[in-house]
């Protein structure tokens, strides 16, 4: 049986930069476990999301731990078929991680998204833990 590499969407919200910060090793990282990795920020990401196999979500979070950011809530409403996509999200920050993902999943979870994992990147130490998203994408979007 031919392999055939999964098609993952790496999109987020550029604000601040603080997603941008974390994606280029993000991608890296997902492309050595043999996913091919579409990068964009929202206002750019593909309308049609039948190609992604899965779709990982980035979220800045504000200095105070605000989040997810009004672009990120903004795209899921609108996001013909997520929820036929298995999902990972992200967010960056660089005081807090307050409550960004934790109410981006409840979110998902209305609109009957599965999300099968998320990993806050701290931005003063973004390589630590960031094995962990792309190491799950490998086990849960196949």
């Amino acid at each position: 049986m031919p392999f055939h590499p999964r098609r993952i969407l790496l999109t987020y919200d550029p604000a601040g930069g603080r997603c941008a910060a974390v994606v280029a090793r993000m991608r890296q990282m997902l492309e050595d476990r043999a996913f091919e990795v579409t990068v964009a920020p929202l206002a750019e990401a593909p309308a049609d999301l039948e190609p992604f196999t899965g779709i990982i979500l980035g979220t800045p979070v504000s200095l105070r731990g605000n989040g997810p950011s009004a672009a990120v809530l903004e795209w899921i409403g609108q996001a013909s078929g997520l929820d036929e996509k298995k999902v990972a999200l992200f967010s960056a920050f660089w005081a807090l991680p307050g409550e960004a993902l934790p109410k981006l999943r409840a979110r998902l979870a209305e609109l009957g998204v599965e999300v099968v994992v998320d990993h806050a990147y701290w931005l003063a130490r973004p390589a630590e833990g960031e094995h962990l998203l792309p190491a799950e994408c490998m086990i849960r979007i196949r």
